[in-house]
């Protein structure tokens, strides 16, 4: 009895293992799947806008660009969100959009990026939106 039970749950935790789905996209023929990550970098604080074109430029050359030199994409943007009491606050930001294969080592350097971003500009957090996507160079 004890060996059909054993049976039982192995051959159910294969076909649970077999259902489950992928989250990456099935890319076209000539097309990579690539991760594709974004940040939301805020540039104010309850001081007042901290992250001038001068620092961005600065944490840009110093901070993004080493860890993904292959390239990346910066675009301004105005954000808002609601604050703790209820306040809605608008502030310029920016938008880092980087492309780069799978892998760990990926998420590991967004992480780095946003932690150093937090610290050196005193910011609460940074909006990270990670997606599976397929690319191609054509």
């Amino acid at each position: 009895m004890r060996l059909a039970i054993l049976a039982f749950l192995a051959l159910a935790g294969m076909m649970i293992a077999a259902c489950t789905v992928s989250t990456a996209p099935a890319c076209p023929e000539g097309a990579d799947q690539w991760v594709k990550y974004q940040l939301f970098m805020g540039r104010s604080n309850q001081t007042g806008e901290v992250v001038d074109d001068a620092a961005w430029a600065t944490f840009l050359g110093d901070t993004v660009t080493p860890r993904f030199p292959d390239g990346l994409t910066v675009f301004d943007a105005r954000g808002q969100w609601r604050d703790s009491e209820g306040q809605i606050n608008r502030e310029r930001t920016k938008v880092l959009v980087i492309l780069a294969p799978p892998g760990e080592d990926g998420l590991r350097l967004i992480d780095e990026i946003s932690d150093e971003y937090k610290r050196r500009f005193d910011q609460q957090s940074v909006l990270q939106v990670v997606y599976d996507t397929c690319v191609t160079f054509s």
